[in-house]
């Protein structure tokens, strides 16, 4: 590599480097660098303060040759161990970056201007937020008031000074860092900005008059830290300063913004989370900004702290359970030079006594509390209780559910208080969600409002509420998951599963909680299926039945022991389902209610077909039919005649199966019932396999999986794909019906359920039959691909299949 420099040197810090003589020098002492490695230094040392692409850092140390990444790693290590960990930042995804102050030296070594500046320098290094820099950077340059807000200890300051710094250079008349921390009168305002820039107050007119005509003409940057608690006297002092001196620019950090005209708000983001659910070594998790800080600030104090297999874990639950929020973690950390990390981790429940701060020089962020609590203090009282109130929300809420909770409250109050507790930092918005906006609290927010509440006596009285506005959320719910509304109303229900979980937890002391559990369980049985949620459903059925007291034979019962019954059976527990269903229909037939007995019916009907009870299947479906006729309610009716095909089908008798199931199809497509449709679809398509009628299971299957995408549900499509593996073994494409086969039993393990009972004779065979037809390593090649497929994937290939038309018009071999 080869660079034009003249006679230019480059100092930093105590080194020197001298591109023209390949040298590097620490305080005179040459330092022996690789030749890759000086060349990449000279690149970053150049563009300082810039970030330099990977890919322009390869091609300027290894030009015309293709180098992979590792070794751009490799000699960026071996630089950070001379120079200093955190000489060269990684700006991760992107590239590089010098992060010393560097003065270019010329043959007489003239030092260039520096450029005034009293930004504090604080002890502990910067982590993280290397992409909010980059988009900031040009941000502050080109708007004259950029306000950074977010929640106390979240790291406004720390990105302010950082910012300041790399900005510093674009400010030829200085950068003035004036913390407003320890400022307790609005008229102090302008006097703290004033002390910091030496400008004397004048006895003939106002301190900001003064510091407008010194700032007039000037291009400086002045930061003002901490405005929360002087938020209009600062928005006036800024918008007379910005007025009168078009050149200044103001950086300003608060818990809200400050009003004034041109801001521009930048809410400051918690810290990188690993994502729940996934595991992850070390190395990857150090990659997530909280895991980084928490480890560097642990070792502070702790300096043989390493982070392994047997302590990952728990540092991951902590900076999940504290946000993210740099002073939590900064507190947390603290910690380890007297517990464990597990110690730690299992001490968070009482986070705001634990996580006190240890340091006798912080003088304003002490403790974790007293962040919240200057906040919470800020707001009006009925701000104060509809913060409190909201408390009770797991995973968000609406604009809806935050006004039934009120009481008293119409939507444009909530809204108005929403608002404040928005720009105060204590809740933020989501607007990208189906349904939104959504609302929600940072867990460490939410337990301290959760607290007030419990102090305040009224907690009781709100979760009541709260129980009420999600089991009518839920019976609403439960009418649209049959037409075609059904996508949109299953992801309003996946956003508020953790609030349908907690209403259904306060049952267990909620004031006839036993009958209000019920019936909220019930009226998610539809959710769980379709989402395929068989271990919550179950979970929550089985609590609700066991509450004590209330009526046992009630009727609200006796659906909740359907859909528990329903459960099992879609499961494949086909004995466990009959014993909940049959008592379900002795409770039905108490209250008379037909609706119930038909469907209580239909699944013992089905249940003891599968298990070969023909008798009672035949007088299940007799009766079924009979019942259905009788309400006069067509799809009730379609519930029998699927039930009688089934029993057609498993019996071996597939032409009668066939024209109930057709008969089925019809009811179905006649009403918004997309469920049913489906389910109509995949049985007439099963019928038609075995009787032969490829074109029909065909052009069936190929519908049901076009209603599938409209439906949104993960527990139905697998019927589908298994219907349309036995498809494809009947047309003598093994690898195909093989690789279907893997997708479907992909989907239904992941969902816990069985596959066993859906088979008649003849398709149970051509299940069977790829694996005789094909070498055992072609088969498990073919059935693992197929398992690694996601459910959408294995469908567009199914779909793609049909529309072959040389499979269809091949004659089969006999």
């Amino acid at each position: 590599m080869s660079h034009d420099h003249g006679a230019k040197d480059f100092r930093f810090g105590r080194f020197l480097l001298r591109p023209h003589e390949r040298q590097l020098l620490d305080e005179g002492r040459r330092v022996a660098l690789e030749p890759r490695a000086f060349d990449l230094l000279t690149t970053l040392v150049e563009r300082a303060g810039q970030l330099v692409t990977k890919d322009e850092l390869l091609a300027s140390v290894w030009p015309g040759r293709v180098v992979e990444d590792g070794n751009l790693h490799v000699h960026v290590s071996s630089l950070r161990k001379v120079l200093g960990k955190d000489a060269v930042a990684t700006v991760a995804r992107h590239g590089y970056r010098f992060t010393g102050m560097v003065e270019v030296v010329g043959a007489q070594l003239v030092r260039p201007p520096v450029h005034a500046s009293n930004l504090p320098q604080p002890l502990g290094s910067f982590i993280g937020r290397e992409d909010d820099l980059l988009r900031l950077v040009p941000r502050l340059e080109q708007d004259r008031l950029v306000t950074l807000t977010g929640i106390g200890g979240c790291g406004k300051t720390r990105l302010a000074i950082k910012l300041a710094e790399r900005v510093v250079a674009s400010f030829p008349d200085g950068v003035c860092f004036v913390d407003l921390a320890q400022v307790a009168e609005p008229e102090s305002v302008a006097r703290a900005v004033a002390s910091v820039l030496d400008v004397r107050e004048e006895s003939d007119r106002p301190m900001a008059e003064t510091l407008t005509r010194h700032c007039f003409g000037r291009r400086m940057l002045i930061v003002l830290d901490n405005c929360e608690h002087l938020v209009a006297a600062c928005a006036s002092l800024v918008e007379d300063l910005l007025t009168a001196a078009c050149t200044l620019c103001v950086l300003a950090t608060s818990r809200e913004r400050l009003g004034v005209a041109g801001e521009w708000v930048v809410p400051v983001r918690a810290l990188t989370i690993p994502p729940s659910g996934v595991e992850l070594d070390a190395v990857a998790l150090a990659e997530y900004e909280s895991v980084r800080l928490f480890v560097e600030r642990a070792r502070q104090v702790a300096p043989e702290f390493v982070l392994g297999a047997g302590n990952t874990a728990d540092v991951v639950k902590i900076c999940r359970r504290l946000d993210g929020i740099p002073l939590a973690l900064e507190l947390a950390a603290a910690l380890v030079k007297l517990l464990t990390v597990e110690q730690i981790c299992a001490r968070l429940d009482d986070r705001f006594r634990l996580l006190t701060g240890g340091s006798r020089t912080v003088a304003r962020h002490q403790t974790l509390l007293a962040t919240l609590t200057s906040s919470y203090a800020s707001l009006t009282p009925d701000e104060q209780a509809c913060f409190d109130r909201l408390s009770v929300f797991a995973g968000g809420w609406t604009l809806e559910a935050a006004t039934a909770l009120a009481g008293e409250a119409d939507e444009i109050d909530m809204l108005n208080r929403l608002g404040a507790l928005v720009d105060k930092s204590l809740v933020h918005v989501d607007r990208t969600v189906a349904g939104g906006p959504r609302y929600g609290m940072l867990e460490t927010v939410r337990e301290f409002a959760g607290e007030n509440l419990e102090a305040s006596g009224a907690s009781e009285q709100t979760r009541e509420r709260h129980l009420d506005h999600f089991a009518e959320f839920a019976r609403n719910a439960q009418s649209h998951l049959f037409g075609d509304a059904m996508r949109q109303w299953l992801a309003l229900l996946d956003a508020d599963l953790p609030n349908l979980l907690a209403a259904h937890a306060w049952c267990d002391q909620a004031s006839d909680g036993v009958h209000r559990g019920l019936e909220l369980a019930t009226n998610l049985r539809t959710y769980w299926l379709a989402r395929g949620l068989f271990a919550f459903g179950q979970r929550v059925y089985e609590e609700a039945l066991a509450r004590k007291g209330g009526n046992p034979r009630a009727m609200q019962r006796g659906k909740a022991l359907y859909a528990l019954g329903q459960h099992h059976y879609v499961r494949g527990r086909l004995r466990d389902a009959l014993a909940p269903t049959q008592e379900a229909l002795s409770i039905a037939r108490e209250h008379g209610d037909d609706e119930w007995v038909v469907y209580c019916l239909d699944r013992i009907c089905l249940a003891s077909s599968w298990l070969g009870d023909t008798v009672l299947a035949g007088e299940c479906c007799a009766e079924e039919l009979i019942v259905a006729r009788r309400t006069g309610k067509p799809r009730l009716e379609g519930f029998a005649l699927t039930a009688k095909g089934a029993i057609c089908r498993a019996q071996g008798h597939f032409e009668a199966a066939a024209q109930a199931f057709e008969q089925a199809l019809t009811v179905f497509d006649s009403g918004q019932d997309l469920h049913n449709r489906y389910n109509a679809l995949v049985d007439v398509a099963r019928a038609s396999i075995a009787l032969g009628a490829r074109d029909r299971a065909r052009e069936t299957l190929a519908a049901a999986i076009r209603l599938v995408g409209d439906m949104g549900t993960t527990y139905r499509g697998h019927f589908a794909l298994e219907a349309a593996a036995r498809l494809a073994a009947a047309c003598e494409d093994w690898r195909l019906a093989a690789r279907l086969q893997g997708a479907s039993d992909a989907v239904v393990d992941r969902m816990g359920g069985t596959r066993t009972w859906f088979d008649d004779p003849i398709l149970a065979a051509l299940h069977d039959r790829p694996v005789a037809m094909l070498e055992p390593g072609v088969y498990a090649d073919a059935y693992d691909g197929g398992r690694g497929l996601a459910l959408e994937a294995a469908f567009v290939e199914a779909a793609a299949w049909f529309e072959q038309a040389e499979v269809w018009d091949r004659p089969l071999r006999r």
